[in-house]
């Protein structure tokens, strides 16, 4: 079972930081970092009132646009080519 978190409002789905790590191939720790520092998207929401949330789709659009993406031989698309 893979649960996921929907926005009610919008039917979008949203992503913790394992989930915004795992597609962009990178530690949690890392994406926390990166987050931080401001250079991932910023979280729309928050459940519970700490967990930060954000919107997969932004995150999905960040990762691609970003330079050095996608990471080669990752297993969300990246390029097998050297």
């Amino acid at each position: 079972m893979r649960p996921i978190i929907t926005d009610a409002d919008t039917g979008r789905e949203l992503w913790r930081v394992k989930e915004c790590a795992t597609h962009c191939g990178i530690k949690p720790s890392t994406w926390t970092t990166y987050t931080a520092q401001g250079r991932t998207p910023a979280p729309i929401a928050h459940f519970d009132g700490r967990t930060p949330l954000w919107d997969a789709e932004e995150v999905q659009t960040w990762h691609a646009n970003r330079p050095g993406s996608p990471v080669k031989n990752h297993p969300h698309g990246g390029s097998n080519e050297a």
